[in-house]
């Protein structure tokens, strides 16, 4: 039996956060039972207005005022339209009438206080009438909290004179600039979250297609007609009945999502995270054989859901601009081209009864309104965009040469192309004319790489691509300088084609492009191209972000791989594209200049062109910071300064004098020169931008044995998480190091106290005070860290090549990240009698990506087959004895 309000003493805070602890858990249980979301929401509403006006009418006794005069208290927001959720905020409007009332301002004071003891998360304000207008006039978003506005308590005259003067003066006033506002709050909110329905971790409320689309019609049904029911845009022709229909079902499936959210959270969360996705997988499909599937099968259900919203929300939100005077002279002086059946009216595409018929006689006449649009930069008109979805499903099983001649016209139209594919993809007529891509729709990825789903991540890549062509950038360049746009455009739209099916996606989609090709009537060699740019749209940015790229055996092997400067170009701005469409900061400048270099590195081969003194430059203003920067600790070693310095310049590695600033290189070669036989020297920096702390380790040549493990080991003993490393040994054997790593034991700043102690451990591993192992082992805050259930666990592969570097044999390690998974690796090299010359330590795509440049003990590459097998299997042990039990695999 739920409990009622006079079973308890409203006075006790206690017993009032027990009794809203009962009702949020009456929501979770009456959601497990299966009870319509929406239908609780306005339960629980009830039973939050009982308790609030309890709690108001005591504080109003206590206080001496009275309970009708001088003031209301409303409930706007989610409160208003009676759908909270149980964790939300409460909002409410508290409007004093009568300003100066001091038993009025205890009673409402003492309220606010109860609720807050309650535990209710408040979203109030306190305000006369005459400041509600006001805010309301200069705050959209406070102003669509008011548009269902209900009386919880206080005085019905103030409440109705305040409704009358807000539709006088905010909701009857310029109705179309209120939707215009409204929509550019909304966008504003879409833009902040990726702006697409497809997103992996979708916001069920501000995400678009999410709950807060749904207000949006409510605000222009209210704006426009007077009532916020949607029902009443269908009453005006405004949606169509199976549209209702839809924004029902998605209301209550989105609600029934975010109190689940609530609910297993016990807090405000409306991020829909992997890891919640598989929880209420989990809870309503207790016996799935596959949770990674059925969690893929929730979300794909969730995205054909939001996606009309989304839809409809922006097309029923649409305010026509009327032409200004110019605009129409131009349009009546200078006619723009049109199409019979089809005129353009201020952008936009429209059609009709001629326009209807020439279509239903002829179907694929469609794709020369699609090349008008993308050519001149024009938008369909909803009532189009529908009538095309219609025609789909009745043209023929295969496009006509002429329509593939405009398809590839559209596919090289321009700035227009992006906003055009994405009508294409809106009405299918996408998946028509490459049937694979409809495979892809609302596909899920399960890594912490993508931000959206495979078909959004496409999309998003064009959108990429094309915005080139205003980019000063290297890649702006290339793009620009590329003939087959057509082709790469179309490459994108297949890049990641092939993840719908089993396998490996390269090669899948490589096959794929074979029958697209052949279905649009491509050239034997355009076709072959794509094939190439799909089958390899990994291999730039694995080479560039994991080799090192000064290599001249690397890029001479990758140059015969390309074998072209157009295939070179092609696949460089796609893998620029392919990164930055990803999500938001994963495109930065450091991935930007190292594909670049590698695309220079390249072309110079490929092309025969004159280097571009990349690396010239840049050695030789190292090399004058340090003449300028740099004098001789000692009187002898002036004579034989400029040789020391060449020499040590000359023998560290080209990634390292590339990458690392030329002022931090000659610092570095001062402390070189001052170290002794046996020193070791360390800096640290904390940068407060990422919470992370930088280690600079210099040790003598005759700290060098083991030192890579040694300094990993130390660090991770000390529970930090190293992010990034990179490690090299100068002419005379000196180690030079450089560590980014987050401190777990630390949350925000590292004082310089730790940083102390952190440097003066690794001091003393290396000149042997102390082992590693104690120091590793020890602490009894190492802990291996729980898996991440809502990641997909993958086996890790270990590659060693002794191709591409003709000096080194270069180990990959692909894994999952783990404590201490830098040093047992380090470790296990040592164990083998190999020296790490360079060492790259990063994240790339979704897995843990380390590079090791060894050499044995003789100076040399390994090359027997069994020592290589060795080695790979004791690393592959190291790995797996750091994987926490349970994964999502098993």
């Amino acid at each position: 039996m739920t409990e009622e309000i006079s079973d308890f003493d409203v006075s006790s805070a206690a017993e009032r956060r027990r009794y809203l602890s009962s009702q949020r858990a009456t929501v979770a249980e009456r959601l497990h039972q299966g009870q319509s979301a929406c239908e609780i929401c306005t339960w629980y509403s009830d039973r939050l207005d009982q308790l609030l006006i309890a709690m108001l009418d005591r504080s109003l006794r206590l206080a001496g005022a009275s309970n009708d005069a001088g003031f209301v208290v409303a409930c706007v927001g989610g409160n208003g339209r009676q759908q909270p959720a149980p964790w939300s905020d409460v909002d409410l409007l508290l409007v004093e009438d009568v300003p100066g009332d001091t038993r009025l301002n205890r009673a409402l004071h003492s309220f606010l206080r109860d609720c807050w003891d309650t535990g209710l998360e408040l979203g109030h304000s306190v305000r006369s009438p005459a400041d509600v207008l006001r805010f309301a006039a200069g705050d959209i978003r406070f102003a669509t909290t008011l548009i269902d506005m209900r009386r919880l308590a206080g005085s019905h005259t103030i409440f109705s004179d305040l409704l009358q003067r807000l539709q006088r003066r905010i909701f009857g006033d310029r109705r179309d600039m209120f939707v215009r506002r409204c929509v550019a709050a909304r966008r504003e909110e879409w833009l902040a979250r990726g702006d697409s329905v497809n997103q992996l971790e979708p916001d069920v409320k501000k995400s678009p297609g999410g709950l807060r689309d749904l207000h949006l019609l409510n605000w222009v049904s209210f704006i426009r007609h007077g009532d916020s029911d949607p029902s009443v845009l269908l009453q005006h022709g405004v949606l169509r009945t199976n549209e209702l229909a839809a924004l029902h079902v998605a209301k209550e499936f989105l609600t029934g999502i975010r109190l689940h959210l609530h609910c297993r959270s016990s807090l405000r969360q409306d991020v829909l995270t992997r890891e919640l996705q598989l929880e209420i997988v989990r809870a309503r499909h207790p016996h799935a054989n596959d949770v990674r599937d059925a969690a893929a099968q929730f979300m794909q259900e969730y995205f054909r859901r939001t996606s009309p919203v989304a839809e409809i929300a922006q097309r029923v939100s649409e305010v026509p601009r009327s032409a200004t005077l110019l605009a129409r002279l131009r349009s009546a002086l200078l006619p723009g081209r049109t199409m019979r059946g089809f005129p353009v009216h201020n952008g936009v595409i429209r059609t009709t009864s001629e326009g209807l018929r020439i279509l239903h006689e002829d179907g694929e006449h469609i794709l020369d309104v699609f090349f008008l649009a993308a050519e001149r930069k024009l938008s369909l008109s909803p009532d189009l965009r529908l009538e095309v979805a219609r025609l789909v499903t009745s043209l023929p099983a295969e496009p006509s040469r002429q329509s593939v001649k405009t398809f590839r016209n559209i596919l090289r139209s321009g700035e227009g192309f992006p906003a055009t594919l994405r009508v294409l993809y809106e009405t299918e007529m996408l998946d028509w004319l490459v049937p694979p891509f409809a495979e892809i729709r609302c596909l899920m990825q399960f890594n912490q790489y993508h931000s959206f789903t495979v078909d959004e991540h496409t999309l998003k890549t064009i959108d990429e691509a094309v915005a080139f062509e205003d980019d000063q950038s290297p890649v702006g360049s290339v793009y620009r300088s590329i003939r087959h746009k057509a082709t790469l455009h179309l490459s994108l739209l297949m890049h990641d084609i092939g993840k719908a099916r089993h396998g490996d996606h390269c090669l899948i989609g490589e096959q794929l492009c074979e029958e697209v090709g052949s279905r649009l009537q491509m050239a034997e060699n355009k076709k072959k191209m794509m094939e190439f740019l799909v089958r390899h749209h990994l291999s730039m940015p694995d080479l560039a972000l994991r080799r090192d790229c000064t290599d001249p055996a690397l890029i001479v092997e990758f140059a015969r791989l390309v074998g072209s400067p157009e295939r070179l170009r092609m696949l460089y701005v796609l893998s620029a594209a392919d990164i930055k469409a990803v999500g938001p900061g994963v495109w930065t400048d450091w991935k930007a200049d190292l594909l670049a270099d590698l695309y220079n590195r390249t072309l110079e081969i490929i092309s025969g062109r004159p280097w571009n003194h990349l690396e010239r430059e840049r050695l030789q203003q190292v090399r004058d910071h340090v003449r300028n920067a740099l004098a001789p600790v000692e009187t002898e070693l002036e004579m034989k300064w400029p040789e020391w310095m060449n020499r040590q310049l000359d023998s560290m590695p080209p990634f390292y004098l590339m990458t690392e600033d030329p002022e931090r290189i000659a610092r570095d070669l001062d402390l070189i020169q001052q170290l002794g036989e046996t020193d070791v020297r360390l800096e640290s920096l904390y940068d407060p931008e990422t919470d992370t702390v930088t280690y600079r380790i210099f040790a003598a040549p005759k700290c060098e044995d083991g030192c890579f493990h040694k300094i990993t080991g130390v660090l991770s003993g000390l529970r930090n998480n190293i992010l990034t490393a990179l490690t090299c040994t100068t002419a005379d054997g000196t180690v030079v190091a450089r560590f980014v790593v987050s401190d777990n034991d630390f949350s925000g700043v590292v004082p310089s106290s730790r940083q102390e102690s952190v440097g003066k451990l690794v001091t003393d591993v290396l000149t042997g005070a102390q082992t590693v192992n104690n120091v590793f082992r020890r602490s009894s805050l190492f802990q291996p860290a729980g898996s991440d259930k809502s990641l997909v666990y993958v086996e890790p592969q270990i590659c060693i090549d002794n191709d591409c570097s003709e000096q080194h044999t270069v180990i990959d390690v692909f894994t999952m990240d783990a404590p201490g998974l830098l040093h047992t690796l380090a470790l296990t090299l040592y164990r083998h009698e190999l020296s790490v010359k360079l060492a790259r330590i990063g994240t790339n795509v979704d897995q843990v990506v380390d590079v090791f440049y060894v050499v044995d003990q003789h100076g040399k590459k390994m090359t027997a087959p069994s020592q290589l097998e060795w080695i790979k299997s004791d690393l592959l042990e190291g790995i797996h004895s750091l994987q926490p039990e349970g994964n999502l695999s098993q």
